[in-house]
């Protein structure tokens, strides 16, 4: 297989991006990011534990940091029952209750840690690619926009 690159366009490319305001940087950022972890969120998903009512399972995906940093999250999401999805990564302890009998306690599956190192150098690999992608269509829509 032969690859050409031509560091020339990608240049441009960044830029571009330098030049747009920090709402539109933002937005190309979580583009990228949520398409590039796709295959992360499919393998999570994938060894998360049914349980009862598959709550977990399906309340894996991604959300943007609440934050003014630039992230994205990737995991189990609260808004969408899945509050408990660190203690069946972590597990938890023998826990007791206060007139003495035991609840029990979880072992740990680590199935979202298992996810990340399958799919790591994917994501990463993805990443960078979504990005110029993302950038392009950007260039596309300012171009609509202008005509």
């Amino acid at each position: 297989m032969n690859v050409d690159i031509r560091t020339g366009q990608i240049k441009v490319l960044e830029g571009f991006f330098n030049d747009l305001s920090t709402f539109n940087q933002r937005k190309i950022f979580f583009e990228s990011f949520r398409k590039a972890s796709v295959p992360l969120v499919a393998a999570a998903k994938a060894g998360a534990p049914m349980g009862k009512t598959g709550n977990l399972r399906r309340s894996i995906g991604t959300m943007q940091e609440p934050t003014r940093r630039i992230a994205i999250l990737v995991g189990a999401l609260r808004q969408r029952k899945g509050w408990h999805g660190h203690l069946i990564e972590s597990g938890t302890k023998e826990r007791v209750r206060r007139s003495g009998g035991s609840t029990g306690s979880v072992r740990g599956t680590q199935f979202f840690e298992r996810a990340f190192n399958q799919t790591e150098r994917q994501v990463n690999d993805a990443l960078e690619n979504e990005w110029y992608q993302a950038i392009d269509r950007t260039i596309i829509r300012t171009n609509k926009k202008l005509k």
